[in-house]
C-alpha cells in the first residue's frame, strides 16, 4: 500500500548522541503532542535496580572504559545502617574526601548488599564498590571510612576495604552491572528503607556530542536504512560470533518517537557524517 503525501511529508526530528564509542538515535514526530500524564517533573520512589537502571549504567561505562585503572570496595561492620538516606550521607561524605585528596580524580560508584559474615539466608549489609582513574592509598581509604562510618573496630578497619588494579576491563564492567543480577542482591533487602539510587559517576566524563536535523518522513527514514546497513556490514564478524556463542543479535527499535542503541556504532557514524558534509 502506498504511502500518501501527508505521511511522507511530515516533520521528523533525529537525534544523534554520539558517544566515545556508541551512538544512540531518538526520532520524534514533530506535530506529536505528549500523551497527558505521560510527563513528570518528579522522579518514582526507587524500589530497585531496575533493567532500564542497568542498561543506562552499562551505556556509560562502555564509553568511559578508557578511564578506569584501579577498583575500590568499602563495606560496613556487623552494626550496618538500614536506611537509605544515611548510607548515601556516608558515600556522599567518602567521595567529597577522596576528591580533596586526589584533585581531579574520575570515579564511579555502585551499590550492593552482601551476605552478613557467618550467617546464611536473608540478611545482606550495603556496601561500596567504585572505579577509579588512578591508585588511591588503602590506609587512606581504610582511615577515611572508619572515621565517616563511626568505626573503631580495629579488624574492621582491615577488611572493610580493598583496593586493586584493574586488570580486565570488560569483566570489571561487567561485574558492576551485572553482579546484582541475583535476586538476593537485586531485592533490597528487609527492613532496609529508603534505598535510593544504586549507581552514580562524576557528573561531566561522559564525552557526549548532539546533533539534531529535521527532515520530512521519507528523508529520514532513508537516513536511517543507510545507517543501519553501514552498521550491519561493519559488525557482521561480531554478530556472527556473538550468535555462534548463543548470543542473540544486537536488535533494532526504531520508529517515530523510538529509538536505538548502537552499540560501536561511533566509527560508522563518522563515516557517515564526512560523506554527508
Amino acid at each position: 500500500m502506498p504511502l500518501n503525501d501527508s505521511y511522507i511529508d511530515r516533520k521528523i526530528l533525529s537525534v544523534a548522541f554520539v558517544y566515545r564509542n556508541d551512538v544512540r538515535f531518538r526520532v520524534h514526530e514533530m506535530e506529536m503532542k505528549p500523551t497527558p500524564g505521560s510527563v513528570s517533573g518528579r522522579r518514582s520512589k526507587i524500589q530497585g535496580y531496575s533493567e532500564k537502571s542497568k542498561r543506562r549504567y552499562r551505556e556509560y561505562l562502555r564509553n568511559t572504559a578508557h578511564l578506569w585503572s584501579h577498583e575500590i570496595q568499602l563495606s560496613y561492620a556487623q552494626d550496618y545502617p538500614n536506611s537509605g538516606p544515611t548510607v548515601k550521607k556516608h558515600r556522599k561524605l567518602f567521595i567529597e574526601s577522596l576528591q580533596r585528596e586526589y584533585k581531579g580524580i574520575n570515579w564511579t560508584w555502585r551499590l550492593g548488599f552482601q551476605q552478613e559474615r557467618g550467617k546464611k539466608g536473608l540478611g545482606y549489609a550495603p556496601h561500596f564498590h567504585f572505579m577509579t582513574d588512578r591508585f588511591v592509598n588503602k590506609d587512606w581509604i581504610a582511615d577515611t571510612w572508619a572515621r565517616i562510618v563511626g568505626s573503631a573496630d580495629i579488624n574492621h578497619r582491615k577488611v572493610s576495604t580493598h583496593v586493586d588494579k584493574i586488570r580486565n576491563t570488560d569483566g570489571i564492567i561487567n561485574y558492576m552491572v551485572n553482579y546484582m543480577a541475583k535476586d538476593a542482591e537485586t531485592n533490597v533487602p528487609e527492613g532496609f528503607e529508603d534505598v535510593g539510587r544504586f549507581w552514580g559517576m562524576k557528573r561531566g566524563i561522559v564525552e557526549c556530542e548532539e546533533y539534531r536535523k529535521i527532515l520530512p518522513a521519507r528523508l529520514q527514514a532513508r537516513a536511517t536504512r543507510l545507517f543501519k546497513r553501514w552498521y550491519k556490514a561493519e559488525t557482521r564478524s561480531w554478530a556472527e560470533e556473538r550468535v555462534r556463542k548463543g548470543g542473540r543479535y544486537f536488535k533494532w527499535r526504531g520508529g517515530v518517537n523510538k529509538g536505538f542503541m548502537a552499540i560501536g556504532g561511533r566509527r560508522v557514524f563518522d563515516a557517515l557524517m564526512k560523506l554527508l558534509v
